[in-house]
C-alpha cells in the first residue's frame, strides 16, 4: 500500500498546494496585484489573504466568502477575486506604505480537525523613494544597456541610501 500513496504524491505535490510569486519590493504608494495559484479540488474552497510571520497567528485581511459592505478605515486597501476557471485568486493591495511590509500568506481554508489549511507565504518589502522602470533588461554582448532608476526627491542628494 505505501507504493500507492508514494506513486500519487508527486501528482498531489502540484495539485494540492497554493503557489504564489517569491518576495516583493514594492515602491512606497503604489499598488500590488498577488496570484495565488490553486488545483481544481479547491475550487468552492473558502481562499484568505491574511498577515503574519506564522500562519497559524497571521490576522485575516480579506476573505472569499466575507460580506461585502461599507468598509472600515484601512479595509478597502485590500481586495480579493477569486476565479475557480482559472483556479487563481487575485489579491490587490493599494496605497502601500512602509508599515505594509511584512509577511503575508495566501490560503484555502480546507478545515477539519485533521487537515490543515493549503498556504504559500511571501514577504513584500515597501521601500521609499527608489524604483527601477524595467527589472529586465536585454542587449548584445559587448554593447552598452542602460537602466533607468526613479527616486522621490529627497533622495536627490543621498549617495549612501541602500538599494
Amino acid at each position: 500500500m505505501s507504493w500507492l500513496m508514494t506513486s500519487l504524491l508527486p501528482a498531489c505535490s502540484s495539485l494540492c498546494r497554493v503557489t504564489t510569486v517569491g518576495d516583493l519590493r514594492v515602491l512606497e504608494g503604489r499598488s500590488v496585484m498577488i496570484p495565488c495559484h490553486y488545483g481544481p479540488q479547491y475550487a468552492s474552497y473558502v481562499k484568505y489573504w491574511c498577515r503574519g510571520s506564522v500562519k497559524d497567528l497571521c490576522t485575516s485581511l480579506v476573505r472569499s466568502d466575507a460580506p461585502r459592505g461599507p468598509a472600515a478605515a484601512g479595509e478597502d486597501k485590500v481586495a480579493m477575486f477569486d476565479d475557480p476557471v482559472q483556479q487563481v485568486f487575485t489579491v490587490t493591495m493599494t496605497e502601500l506604505q512602509k508599515e505594509d511590509s511584512g509577511w503575508y500568506w495566501c490560503g484555502v481554508e480546507v478545515g477539519g480537525v485533521w487537515s490543515a489549511d493549503v498556504t504559500a507565504s511571501l514577504h513584500i518589502n515597501v521601500i521609499q523613494g527608489m524604483s527601477v522602470v524595467n527589472s529586465m533588461v536585454s542587449g548584445e554582448e559587448g554593447t552598452s544597456v542602460t537602466v533607468q532608476c526613479l527616486y522621490s526627491q529627497g533622495y536627490r542628494y543621498d549617495l549612501t541610501s541602500p538599494l
